[in-house]
């Protein structure tokens, strides 16, 4: 469908789109990191706004998948040509509650639904409450770690932050009691600090998201 009219008619509006888009105010707050982060409904105002006079639309699906929460953000434009992400499913912490699902679904909407339109609602911490040890190093010491390992550590840990509802020393107990009882990482003393960064992403992603390495 790449060359039917509908899906130019889609590309089109999501031209349209783009053009009125306004990036909304980080109106929400998270007390982890002090800073503040769009909020689900401010995402789709934004979006509701843009989309006037483009003939475009979405829904939000919410399903079970794997016993999980999962998120899908659907894309339509009138003359019939849709988009879609895949599901998004993410781990809940032991013995969660109902509310808990719900700030999960929430979080999972607010994510999707800004990532898959170019809507800027990450955690805004100028890049430094993520990583306050690293950048806390006098620079002739600090050791090389790649800006790209370094923008994924700080967003894993903001995920982490929010997802798990602690704080970033919390977290970082639990990665280092991971690593400590973990046969993956007996070798991270030894690993340079890019690989460790990596590691940790690792652990934040997999281990602390629920999803055990079936191998361990």
């Amino acid at each position: 469908m790449e060359n039917s009219e509908e899906t130019k008619a889609l590309y089109k509006a999501l031209g349209l789109f783009r053009k009125n888009i306004k990036q909304p105010a980080k109106d929400g707050k998270n007390p982890y990191f002090k800073s503040s982060y769009v909020t689900l409904e401010g995402v789709i105002k934004s979006v509701d706004e843009a989309m006037n006079g483009t003939g475009l639309s979405f829904v939000q699906e919410v399903a079970t998948i794997n016993g999980l929460p999962s998120v899908r953000t659907m894309l339509m434009h009138e003359d019939g040509g849709t988009m879609a992400t895949e599901w998004l499913s993410l781990p809940l912490k032991q013995n969660a509650t109902p509310q808990d699902v719900g700030s999960l679904i929430t979080y999972a909407k607010r994510y999707q639904l800004a990532g898959f339109l170019g809507i800027s609602s990450d955690i805004d911490d100028d890049g430094n409450q993520a990583s306050q040890n690293y950048r806390q190093m006098p620079h002739s010491s600090q050791p090389q770690v790649s800006e790209q390992v370094l923008a994924k550590w700080k967003q894993a840990m903001a995920d982490t932050c929010q997802r798990l509802g602690k704080s970033q020393k919390d977290v970082m107990a639990l990665i280092k009691k991971e690593i400590i009882e973990n046969k993956r990482f007996a070798n991270y003393r030894s690993w340079s600090e890019e690989v460790k960064r990596k590691a940790e992403i690792t652990i934040m992603k997999e281990e602390l998201g629920g999803q055990k390495n079936e191998q361990r």
